[in-house]
């Protein structure tokens, strides 16, 4: 399984910030990035659809002979995880349980707040998870679906999105959380904001993070020295994913590859 590539899945460009960070820890490996961007948004979908999309994506991943797969969007993880990891023959892992593991290990007051998607915030996984790990611990959730569109969009250093970080802190902050979880993978692309928004009256967890350190645990040890690879691939319009995904990670070199839906699958049109 050395030489076979690690699968990234996200409905759009915020899956990067769990690329961006398995890519710093093992440089080695070869990753296939794809993105459903043509169904995008996930958040604002039912749970059964963004099933449908994710297994259709998933069969996409097996063809590509992936070694694992990585949802890396907490709404899919929600909708398809324990799915995706039945039917899959490879191992099929989710942002959210890690993220949730080191939420409840970092409380000190046992008070955790959950940033998200509309969907990821219905679904309720992320009180399940934090639940396994910690059953006294408190969750306070909020929905903050704005971030994922200026994410989506490259507004990631603006005062705009200054004022919608601060809006959704504000409404998780009265409850006295100690720790907050940016529980969807596009919220790491306004890492900075949220850093000196949040100061020091509580501690940030990165799930996407938490999730690249979880991959040896799973696959063994991974490649830290040179020779990795990234391919990128996308159902929406190719240009308009690198113009963003380059804007969002300047250091790499994203030319990604149009997939269409058709009867038989995902193909490649190059």
């Amino acid at each position: 399984m050395t030489n076979r590539p690690i699968a990234v899945f996200d409905s759009g460009a915020g899956g990067l910030t769990v690329l961006r960070r398995a890519w710093a820890l093992y440089p080695g490996e070869h990753f296939i990035y794809g993105a459903d961007s043509n169904h995008f948004p996930y958040g604002s979908r039912s749970l059964s659809e963004v099933r449908t999309l994710f297994l259709r994506f998933l069969e996409f991943f097996i063809a590509q002979d992936v070694k694992a797969v990585i949802i890396a969007c907490n709404t899919a993880t929600a909708a398809a995880l324990e799915m995706a990891q039945e039917i899959c023959p490879v191992p099929v892992i989710g942002v959210v349980y890690p993220g949730a593991e080191r939420a409840v290990k970092t409380t000190v007051n046992g008070r955790i707040g959950v940033l998200s998607t509309y969907a990821t915030y219905k679904s309720g996984i992320y009180r399940r998870a934090i639940g396994q790990y910690g059953q006294k611990a408190q969750v306070v959730q909020w929905p903050c679906p704005v971030l994922v569109t200026m994410a989506e969009l490259g507004h990631t250093e603006t005062q705009q999105a200054r004022e919608a970080v601060r809006e959704c802190l504000n409404m998780i902050f009265p409850h006295e959380v100690d720790t907050v979880v940016l529980g969807c993978t596009h919220f790491p692309h306004m890492e900075r904001i949220f850093y000196e928004e949040v100061g020091e009256r509580a501690t940030i967890i990165d799930p996407g993070y938490e999730t690249a350190r979880h991959l040896p645990q799973v696959l063994g040890p991974l490649s830290s020295g040179p020779g990795g690879s990234i391919q990128f691939f996308t159902t929406g319009n190719e240009k308009d994913f690198n113009r963003i995904s380059s804007s969002l990670w300047p250091d790499a070199i994203i030319e990604a590859k149009s997939i269409t839906w058709t009867p038989e699958g995902l193909k490649s049109r190059l």
